[in-house]
């Protein structure tokens, strides 16, 4: 029987088509550069460099497929990894990674190098042995064309690709056939493509730069190879690149960060991402930015947390490829800040998300979280009336309510533990408790749940003790601001002289314990249920003006009822205010 049917194929988009259609998905600024450096991150590079080369150079006698690859201005970015052979595969991946089923690729989702076409129609890429010519509005069997390093010199004389690379490539290199790197060479589109209509000025990387120098400070905090992100530029002829803005981690003990930081991706790799055990990195680094002649630096203490599978923190993924989902998150709190702080509420997913009040839960630490983004990678998935049940959004908000308030209180538990054996500011450890009245939503809930842990905890310091202690078992002096200073300061020298555990804290701590049902012990309650003896002890005019506290506080009758009134030191109550 003939078969009836009229059958066709499905048209598919060409490459073209695909990558413009891509390019409207993600936007033409900083984000270009923060994919690229997450590629560098998961090369286990340790620096990045990204430089504008402004000069109008060409190699002339190249050969004629390969000039248009090799001119300038270009925007250059150098990484110090180099390309393995799952990377030349990959980058030659349209529409998907091999990154998708790594769930330790910082870049898992294949999008960093597909926005580059924002800025370029032709790509080079020089890396160990290997040099590739990418372009894809060329005939689909040569927009990718290889060559060994070591045979550049046979379609580009050595003395023109050392005049277009000579900050980074070098005759020994070539003639070597190895350079221990990654250098991608991206030439400014100068004209209306097929693929953008974007032509690249210099204003218009300027403006790329302005716009990833935002975030950069902030782009090193929970990346666990990069040390240093360089921001150059060459002017005109002047072959010597000028450094415009660089952000580097700098400590007295930065060989001892590298082996923590290296050891816990040693663990990573080994597990892939699912431990039976609770693993965790922490270190107090300092991050310096200098733009131009302008020089800011903050120490931070840093803590990256993978719960254990059988913890109870753990998050399970609810959806398919349960392997690429990893439940580790990181939190940061800024420790000496010159300057204001740069370290407070903002959300990572390694990198910073766009500085937005979508991404911001007004903590006082950083949130770094293996989270699940929307399709361009600029906010969190979060529940919403319409997506309650989706995989991702059950993800996100367990990875927030289980992990990230545990990685919080183990941060603030190995402070906590340090402080027996080193100074700190009282004023720097309180700014890193939560204020449960500040945050919202998930955010707010995340602090109480905290808050309610932190209660039976000695997170309180008294100066009269001499030790931190649990808020049940202080006094709190912030009642005495509202006497007058006599009356106050009078109260606080009684209290000290007998030894009550008095402690100053600020407004929010209380508010937040308050939260939790463990309001403050105020002095007059203190003073009321004191023993006794500890009236008989006192001077005379403290013990007055403590009796002037009670009596501001408290009734006729619980005065009255309290055995030191009867006490036959005590003066008749027509002489007390003598």
């Amino acid at each position: 029987m003939d078969n009836p049917f009229l059958c066709n194929t499905i048209e598919i988009p060409t490459v073209v088509g695909l990558l413009r259609n891509i390019l409207t998905q993600y936007p033409d600024n900083g984000q270009i550069i923060k994919e690229l450096v997450q590629n560098a991150e998961d090369a286990g590079a340790t620096q990045v460099e990204v430089l504008h080369d402004t000069r109008e150079v060409q190699c002339p006698n190249a050969h004629s497929d390969i000039q248009k690859f090799l001119k300038g201005p270009a925007l250059c970015l150098y990484n110090n990894a180099t390309f393995t052979e799952d990377d030349w595969c990959g980058i030659r991946k349209l529409s998907d990674s091999i990154k998708k089923d790594d769930p330790l690729k910082v870049g898992q989702f294949g999008l960093g190098f597909k926005s580059v076409f924002h800025i370029t129609d032709f790509i080079t890429v020089i890396s160990g042995d290997k040099v590739l010519f990418m372009c894809p509005s060329e005939p689909e069997d040569v927009m990718c064309r290889s060559v060994h390093l070591k045979n550049l010199i046979s379609i580009c004389p050595a003395e023109e690709c050392v005049h277009l690379w000579h900050s980074y490539l070098s005759t020994q290199n070539m003639s070597a056939g190895h350079f221990p790197a990654t250098l991608f060479w991206f030439p400014l589109r100068q004209n209306p493509s097929k693929i953008s209509d974007t032509i690249y000025s210099y204003d218009h990387v300027i403006k790329l730069f302005e716009s990833f120098g935002v975030e950069a400070p902030i782009c090193l905090t929970f990346l666990k190879s990069l040390e240093k992100i360089s921001l150059k530029r060459i002017i005109a002829n002047n072959n010597n690149p000028v450094i415009t803005h660089e952000v580097k981690l700098t400590s007295p003990a930065m060989s001892e960060i590298r082996e923590k930081r290296k050891y816990f991706r040693q663990k990573l790799k080994e597990c892939n991402g699912l431990s039976a055990q609770t693993i965790t990195c922490d270190y107090e680094v300092t991050v310096q930015s200098v733009q131009l002649k302008n020089t800011h630096e903050e120490t931070m203490r840093v803590l990256h947390f993978l719960p254990g599978s059988n913890e109870a923190s753990t998050v399970a993924w609810r959806g398919k490829d349960s392997s690429t989902h990893m439940p580790l998150v990181g939190v940061s709190a800024p420790i000496r800040t010159q300057g204001s702080s740069w370290s407070r509420g903002h959300i990572f997913c390694f990198l910073p998300l766009p500085l937005e009040t979508a991404n911001n839960t007004n903590l006082p630490i950083q949130v770094n979280g293996f989270f699940a983004l929307d399709q361009n990678r600029r906010h969190v998935k979060w529940k919403t009336q319409e997506s309650s049940n989706e995989p991702d959004v059950l993800w996100n908000e367990e990875l927030v309510s289980k992990v990230v308030v545990e990685a919080y209180y183990t941060l603030l538990s190995k402070i906590l533990q340090e402080l027996a054996t080193r100074s700190c500011d009282m004023d720097t450890w309180y700014s890193f408790l939560p204020n449960c009245h500040s945050s919202k939503g998930r955010w707010k809930e995340l602090s109480i749940k905290l808050w309610g842990r932190l209660k039976s905890c000695p997170i309180l310091y008294s100066e009269v003790k001499g030790c931190m202690m649990r808020p049940a078992d202080v006094v709190t002096d912030d009642s005495l601001t509202s006497w007058s200073l006599h009356v106050s300061n009078t109260v606080k020298a009684f209290l000290i002289q007998q030894n009550f555990p008095l402690v100053s804290v600020p407004q929010t701590v209380l508010a937040s314990l308050c939260s939790v049902g463990l309001g403050s012990r105020v002095v007059h309650r203190a003073i009321k249920h004191s023993q006794p003896a500890v009236y008989s002890r006192a001077y005379d005019v403290r013990k007055f003006a403590a009796l002037a506290a009670v009596f501001e506080n408290m009734s006729w009758a619980d005065i009255w009822a309290q055995e030191f009134w009867r006490s036959n030191r005590v003066l008749a109550c027509g002489e007390i205010w003598l």
